[in-house]
């Protein structure tokens, strides 16, 4: 019987390289495979964390813009996480099983926190966290070595913030006839009205007899809001988005114009083929609230917005130091000047024909009010196309351009008007 000497292995040189090779190269090659799916494990790792970033920011801004609940900004967060990560992955080619593996583990892992707190005055802070996790599939060399994925784990935050912003803004509003003329929208209060309409047919006209003609009939027809109301809706929409930017959540409306009259001033001016008298900027959004709910119901006119849009350029110019002045009592040593301009026509002067003169100087006056830092935002109603060629150049830029084809286009145009004038940065903190 002969014994096992390692003494005697290592000495003979018989087979020794195979047998060597046979022992590390199932070691080389797993090790070459995982330094291979190292690099991928970490560019998986930082594709997850620019989703998990992408979620909380779109998250905290909801929270700020559209002042979303705790609850539905986590699920926003863990919603926008799983989606946009799986559609990486399609997008790079990934196999089903891998899919569905990172969807299951995306589902069970992420766990999304959102808080809310208030600061001084209307301030709000929002802050969305995310931890979240994902399987990442190894290579077959990698699996030699026993290990088939591994788990790759991100933190994320975001926040954001609402604060009340001091601003001056006035409202150059269209008070022409056709502001006169229905919209598609029936009255939810008054859905119907009775009027009298000519008819051809038989009437009785006396003694038992029936008679052939026209006759006027009272018939019953919907009844729709005008293009006047509508504005009137639109406008108070967008007064009270300013007055809740201006106060605590949940304050009583008597609560919010109070806090409106230390940040908000806003004037307001209506046109036809004349210049109507305006409403200087005042304090809160009463003043102007009161101008707009005034406005005839039954407009008449031709449409001319030169003279609006000078008077509001006068009282808002950064050479006029009286909107700077009456800020710094308050307070506030800067403030946003922006200039809402609303038509429903083109620029006819006092006829029924687009006049490119008025036209011409119009869009020279909203280039001249940019030119002085003023926002403008302008609204077209229902309005031809050389109407809304006008307001498109006009407004700051393409998202202050709005098209409103009915009452409630109108509606969210102003709201959202209301809304980013007092927009809030969001801001990633991890």
């Amino acid at each position: 019987m002969t014994g096992f000497s390692l003494a005697r292995l290592l000495g003979d040189r018989g087979g020794n390289f195979g047998m060597m090779t046979a022992i590390l190269l199932p070691a080389l090659i797993g090790g070459a495979g995982m330094a291979v799916d190292l690099t991928n494990v970490l560019q998986k790792k930082a594709a997850l964390q620019a989703v998990a970033d992408s979620a909380t920011l779109a998250a905290a801004a909801k929270m700020s813009n559209d002042d979303i609940s705790e609850a539905d900004a986590m699920a926003t967060a863990r919603s926008f996480l799983v989606g946009q990560y799986i559609e990486d992955l399609r997008r790079r080619g990934a196999g089903q099983a891998e899919i569905d593996a990172a969807k299951a583990a995306l589902e069970a892992s992420s766990k999304a926190i959102a808080t809310t707190s208030a600061g001084t005055g209307a301030s709000k802070a929002f802050q969305v966290t995310l931890d979240t996790s994902a399987p990442v599939e190894l290579s077959a060399l990698s699996r030699l070595l026993g290990f088939d994925r591994v788990s790759v784990s991100v933190h994320s935050v975001a926040q954001s913030a609402r604060e009340g912003h001091a601003l001056s803004m006035y409202l150059v509003l269209d008070e022409s006839g056709s502001m006169g003329e229905d919209t598609t929208t029936v009255d939810p209060v008054n859905p119907t009205r009775t009027t009298t309409q000519a008819v051809l047919g038989y009437y009785d006209c006396g003694r038992r007899r029936q008679c052939y003609g026209w006759y006027n009939q009272t018939v019953t027809v919907a009844n729709y809001v005008t293009k006047i109301a509508a504005l009137k809706s639109a406008a108070a929409v967008m007064f009270a988005e300013l007055k809740k930017a201006a106060a605590p959540s949940g304050a009583s409306t008597s609560v919010q114009e109070t806090a409106a009259r230390d940040l908000i001033r806003i004037g307001a001016i209506s046109y036809t083929h004349e210049t109507k008298t305006a409403q200087h900027p005042a304090w809160g959004t009463s003043a102007a609230a009161t101008y707009v709910t005034a406005l005839p119901a039954i407009p008449s006119g031709g449409t001319d917005a030169r003279g609006a849009l000078g008077i509001a350029y006068a009282d808002l110019v950064s050479t006029n130091p009286a909107e700077a002045q009456a800020h710094k009592t308050k307070g506030n040593l800067n403030f946003a000047r922006f200039v809402v301009l609303m038509t429903d026509g083109e620029m006819t002067g006092y006829s029924n024909s687009w006049n490119k003169s008025i036209d011409d100087a119009v869009r020279l006056a909203c280039a001249q009010a940019r030119k002085d830092g003023i926002t403008i935002f302008t609204v077209a109603f229902m309005a031809p196309d050389r109407g809304k060629a006008l307001l498109q150049a006009c407004a700051s830029n393409a998202d202050n351009y709005y098209e409103s084809d009915d009452m409630t286009d109108l509606v969210t145009a102003f709201g959202e008007i209301g809304r980013k004038a007092a927009r809030s940065a969001v801001r990633l903190t991890n």
